[in-house]
């Protein structure tokens, strides 16, 4: 079963495009934990239209039994992209890291219970 995906835009007026990218992107993360119950993705843009740094921001909010997930699309140094596309691209590659990072530890954690018995 597919999780419901849900989308927030702020500061920037809604894509047709995007918001089909987004959808994409956030189904894909079933293919590394098909147990995802909810998907939520946030998309920012700047917060005034005289901001010229890099302005867009994006958040997935994920939820899977036993766990949150909440990967964003910053850089180390806390700045934002300049493309939402990347941004978007970034934000997917963090949670596909973090739900492989949790399918890891629980499958230790499952040969360590078998070990022990």
């Amino acid at each position: 079963m597919r999780p419901p995906i849900t989308l927030s835009f702020r500061h920037f007026d809604r894509s047709g495009a995007l918001e089909d990218r987004a959808r994409k992107l956030g189904s894909r993360l079933e293919c590394y934990n098909e147990r995802i119950t909810h998907c939520h993705i946030t998309l920012e843009g700047p917060d005034t239209r005289s901001d010229t740094r890099a302005p867009y921001l994006v958040k997935i909010d994920l939820i899977v039994p036993g766990a949150q997930i909440h990967a964003d699309s910053l850089h180390v140094d806390g700045a934002g992209h300049k493309d939402i596309y990347l941004a978007l691209r970034d934000a997917f590659n963090n949670a596909k890291r973090q739900l492989q990072e949790l399918q890891h530890d629980r499958s230790g954690a499952a040969r360590m219970v078998r070990l022990q018995s």
